[in-house]
């Protein structure tokens, strides 16, 4: 009787640990007014999150910001601090298919251009088939 236990215990582990090892990826977006806009891609494996953000404030300056590192997510909380902007924090809260990303300080903190912030509500991307 021990033994079915034990290989349906390691078997459940096993899933587990590879359930940790996927990696998820996904695109996030916010689009506004003549060509301003806002894309996240994220991949997750387990709690940390990789992720590239690209900021464009649109017309007339189409001033542009990006940004890209990794993060600890805890209960959909993740905060980056970028080492080569030390006064750049970026939030993000992910619920459900949006993730708000809230920018602490000017848009020059996170070398971003002029007037361009991350403060933004973005939602998932459709998925799109692979060819």
């Amino acid at each position: 009787m021990k033994a079915p236990v034990a290989c349906l215990l390691s078997l459940m582990l096993a899933a587990s640990a590879h359930a940790q090892d996927a990696t998820e990826s996904r695109t996030w977006a916010w689009r506004g007014g003549i060509d301003a806009g806002a894309w996240l891609k994220t991949e997750r494996r387990g709690n940390r999150v990789r992720f590239e953000l690209e900021l464009n404030r649109g017309a007339p300056s189409h001033n542009s910001g990006q940004a890209s590192g990794e993060f600890t997510i805890r209960h959909h909380l993740g905060i980056y601090q970028s080492d080569e902007y030390p006064d750049c924090v970026l939030a993000f809260a992910f619920v459900g298919d949006t993730v708000e990303i809230r920018q602490s300080g000017a848009s020059a903190d996170c070398g971003f251009g002029f007037s361009v912030m991350a403060d933004h509500l973005l939602t998932l991307e459709p998925q799109q088939a692979e060819p």
